[in-house]
């Protein structure tokens, strides 16, 4: 009987997993506000799959910031660092995932990786790769490592990233096979990125410890920040990011 119990919440959590990746849906003619120039995109997956995008555009542009957003909300939301950015003389490309605003279709570990690099290749036909930069911040930063290992951006920035992907809920009734249908391996994709990657983490962050693990992954041309008292959920608003992504974007912009 026990056997069966551990079966049955087997079977339940595996299926209900992709259920943690959704967020608030947008009808297809919603319209989107912000006060910076932009143009909405959309990229039709093979599967029959459509990934939503919105590319703002700088007044005169050094390249082009590649970002993947965390899990909740969508572009109406993440739309709003545009201005971060763009001061730097960046453009930047935000893409909703699967069942996030307009985008529609199946979530799968691998849909994930393919909507990715679906995006990555128009970004291709508009910029040389030197001037794409990859940025990932909480869930994105498991979309932009893998990214970033399968392709040359100029460089990877990942804030607040996790060292790999845990069931925490499975990992709560034990004993519990390993069964995540969503294995990213942070830890492994950095290991496979030739150009410098960043890592940007806050010191009250709930992913402090996972970043200082992932630090010691790093070699002498990657860079470590951490930001003191900034939580996974304020680090986006802290001052000193802004300090660190100047440092960063006119760093580059001037190779």
């Amino acid at each position: 009987m026990e056997l069966f119990f551990t079966q049955v919440f087997t079977f339940y959590f595996y299926s209900i997993q992709d259920d943690r990746f959704r967020a608030a849906k947008l009808p297809r003619d919603y319209k989107f506000e912000f006060n910076e120039n932009f143009e909405e995109l959309n990229f039709r997956a093979k599967d029959g799959g459509e990934v939503s995008s919105i590319l703002f555009k700088a007044d005169s542009s050094h390249g082009v910031i590649c970002f993947w957003k965390g899990n909740g909300g969508n572009l109406q939301k993440w739309g709003q660092l545009a201005a971060k950015f763009l001061k730097y003389n960046y453009d930047l490309l935000i893409t909703d995932y699967r069942e996030h605003g307009k985008s529609k279709g199946d979530i799968s570990f691998e849909n994930f990786h393919s909507d990715a690099q679906l995006v990555y290749d128009f970004l291709k036909t508009k910029y040389s790769e030197e001037k794409i930069l990859v940025m990932g911040y909480s869930l994105g930063t498991n979309i932009a490592s893998r990214l970033a290992a399968a392709n040359s951006p100029s460089m990877t920035v990942l804030i607040d990233p996790k060292y790999k992907f845990e069931d925490k809920y499975l990992r709560m009734i034990f004993p519990f096979p390993d069964i995540t249908r969503f294995p990213f391996r942070t830890d492994l994709d950095i290991s496979a990125i030739n150009a410098p990657v960043i890592i940007i983490t806050g010191t009250k962050s709930d992913l402090y410890t996972d970043a200082n693990k992932l630090e010691k992954l790093l070699d002498r041309n990657d860079k470590f920040f951490e930001i003191k008292d900034a939580t996974h959920q304020t680090i986006l608003a802290d001052k000193e990011i802004d300090s660190i992504f100047r440092f960063l974007l006119l760093k580059t912009a001037l190779k």
